[in-house]
């Protein structure tokens, strides 16, 4: 019975992952609060404009809007997500275009999301594709 939990968990939060993606898609910072626990950290990989930790909903939603200052649209679609208990990696493509020059990017990251209770505790992203599931050797 045990291994069906899992499995229901996992699935769950799969779901609820590529819920907040939707959500964040459609810069919904309202509805994706509802999927994040208050204490929520928000990790930017060391090679990014803004390493480090931000914590709570208000730092994680300054970070996601921090990201829409910088670009007029920004998109973000799962290709891929495996889940290992509390853990869910997931790999995403990005589609962007610059607010001020228009230019327009794309390219292939990952996540790795921990939830507990069925909210988000913890979001980190990371340069590489592969990056995420290496994070989590289990997946």
């Amino acid at each position: 019975m045990q291994q069906a939990a899992d499995v229901h968990a996992s699935l769950t939060s799969c779901v609820a992952l590529d819920t907040l993606y939707s959500l964040l898609a459609d810069a919904d910072f309202t509805k994706e609060q509802e999927l994040l626990d208050a204490e929520i950290e928000y990790v930017n990989p060391s090679g990014a404009i803004e390493p480090g930790i931000r914590r709570g909903i208000a730092g994680f939603t300054s970070a996601v809007e921090k990201t829409f200052e910088a670009w007029e649209h920004w998109r973000a679609e799962p290709q891929r997500i495996e889940a290992a208990g509390d853990h869910v990696a997931a790999v995403v493509r990005y589609r962007a275009r610059g607010r001020g020059s228009g230019i327009e990017i794309e390219g292939t990251e990952s996540s790795l999301w921990t939830l507990r209770d069925g909210k988000v505790i913890r979001y980190e992203w990371f340069h590489g594709p592969d990056d995420a599931f290496d994070a989590v050797p289990r997946l």
